[in-house]
């Protein structure tokens, strides 16, 4: 791992913790026992617990927020291993964990059970408060009477680009009382044809993780998740977004591209290129 950084310890600062000097832990002759999808992973559920903003965090293990940003816009067991922010962010867990500190608990809405983030990226709660919990991790947005066409063959026309659901995924997972492993409950039930018997949150994770407009088209989670927000729009009555218009426009009636993405090949001449946009369409010239 890099050398350690000198740097003053915000660890007393989160809540419910001792405070820990981790300047104080050294970790250079433990091996890397992580690799880069793993600390990615990591790194999404500790600032999705809230207890630090990305900048912050950057600050924290010493490195700028540029190298942390471009560690985690890769994707792959083994890419970003050039950035500083994968050593520097591994060391940081690597000596919480050294130090007894687990990751911080993501809260649930006032009155409902904390939620623990898991190794997994899932949540649990007590079983006292396992039905208050439920209705909270959904938004408490009832679309069960909510129906849209195709969607029992799969075959919802999707007019967001995979970063735009990537977008919304985020926010959703922001709001207090929501957890990845209800998420990826409620983006199951949005699946009929291609029905997997779960969504794991590694499989969130790896989809969050990923950056473009068509990268994740044929993921699963890119779909289901899009029909999932598609019905909270409806129910809430929300107009569509002037974005949204004009992917329709673009699209026409079958919607996004879900048969090709990043890894298509295109047979092309020597002398032609290929481009995709910001609205996930590939072009040729």
């Amino acid at each position: 791992p890099a050398a350690s950084r000198k740097r003053k310890s915000t660890e007393a600062a989160l809540p419910e913790e001792p405070a820990v000097d981790l300047d104080d832990i050294n970790v250079e002759d433990m091996p890397m026992n992580k690799n880069c999808d793993q600390v990615r992973r990591k790194i999404t559920r500790f600032l999705d617990s809230g207890a630090m903003t990305k900048t912050a965090l950057a600050k924290e293990i010493g490195v700028s927020l540029k190298s942390l940003n471009g560690f985690m816009g890769e994707h792959g067991t083994f890419k970003g291993s050039g950035f500083a922010a994968y050593h520097a962010v591994w060391e940081y867990f690597k000596k919480r964990e050294v130090a007894g500190l687990k990751l911080p608990i993501k809260r649930a809405r006032k009155g409902a059970a904390p939620v623990a983030v898991t190794e997994d990226g899932a949540g649990g709660t007590t079983a006292a408060n396992k039905t208050a919990h439920t209705a909270a991790a959904s938004g408490a947005v009832d679309i069960s009477d909510v129906h849209l066409e195709g969607e029992e063959t799969d075959s919802v026309p999707v007019y967001d680009t995979c970063d735009e659901v990537r977008r919304k995924i985020n926010a959703h997972l922001k709001k207090p009382g929501v957890t990845q492993a209800q998420f990826g409950r409620d983006v199951l039930a949005q699946l009929h044809a291609n029905k997997p018997s779960q969504i794991q949150g590694t499989q969130i994770a790896r989809f969050r993780g990923m950056h473009g407009a068509n990268i994740g088209a044929k993921h699963l989670v890119f779909y289901g998740a899009y029909v999932f927000f598609e019905k909270i729009r409806i129910k809430e009555g929300k107009p569509k977004s002037a974005k949204r218009l004009e992917m329709e426009k673009l699209w026409g009636p079958e919607g996004f591209d879900r048969d090709h993405d990043h890894r298509t090949g295109y047979f092309v001449h020597e002398s032609e290129h290929i481009t995709s946009d910001q609205y996930g369409k590939v072009h040729i010239y």
